[in-house]
């Protein structure tokens, strides 16, 4: 092991801060950062409108891009819904979430089986913290800043049916497992990081959008 106060072998800064690239297949473990709001406080709640989402840290787990961590705000419930009456911003995350419950536990998005339909039903929001599943990467730009890179998201949740996902998630997911609900009077933070302890940046190193 080289040593800790050798910093020739560490990334260049450009390197360091380089953007995955758009559509990359990684294995990440997601948690849930509580904000209080919601069934059990795993929502957070915006600050400019009555929209409430899951804000998420997923960390990859392997690979070139082993510890990034990628922030990303999964849509619960919308500010409000269309002409139609459709929230769409609350349709998105829905989709993203049942994307990650078949990616995390082996289940086709066009598998109707008994055992599927309950592998997509979770009993809290809870159930969603700590999953293992195969995100594809996607790059998300401020539309007020063109000039600027962006910052990565997950663009979607890969499940079996896609010929790399066998090779990326190294093993058999777990198909029902479902961690506990966080104690009673949980006040948030981070939350079954696989890395903590770790010299990788967490809630104090993210970016202000991911606070």
């Amino acid at each position: 092991m080289a040593s800790d106060m050798d910093f020739n072998g560490a990334d260049a800064q450009d390197a360091a801060f380089d953007l995955i690239p758009a559509n990359t297949l990684v294995k990440v473990t997601m948690i849930i950062r509580p904000g209080g709001a919601g069934p059990e406080g795993w929502l957070t709640q915006s600050q400019t409108s009555a929209a409430q989402y899951l804000n998420t840290e997923a960390i990859v787990m392997g690979g070139p891009f082993a510890r990034r961590r990628i922030y990303t705000r999964i849509g619960f419930r919308g500010k409000g819904v269309d002409a139609s009456g459709v929230d769409k911003y609350a349709n998105r995350g829905r989709a993203l979430i049942r994307g990650i419950l078949e990616s995390a536990r082996g289940i086709k998005a066009n598998d109707q089986s008994e055992a599927a339909r309950a592998a997509r039903h979770i009993r809290s929001l809870g159930d969603l913290n700590s999953l293992d599943f195969v995100a594809k990467i996607g790059i998300d730009k401020n539309r007020d800043e063109p000039d600027e890179p962006g910052r990565n998201v997950i663009k979607a949740a890969v499940g079996p049916e896609h010929r790399q996902y066998a090779e990326i998630m190294g093993g058999q997911p777990a198909a029902m497992h479902t961690p506990p609900a966080p104690p009673q009077g949980y006040s948030g933070g981070v939350v079954q990081d696989p890395y903590a302890g770790s010299d990788t940046a967490s809630d104090g190193g993210a970016p202000f959008w991911a606070r």
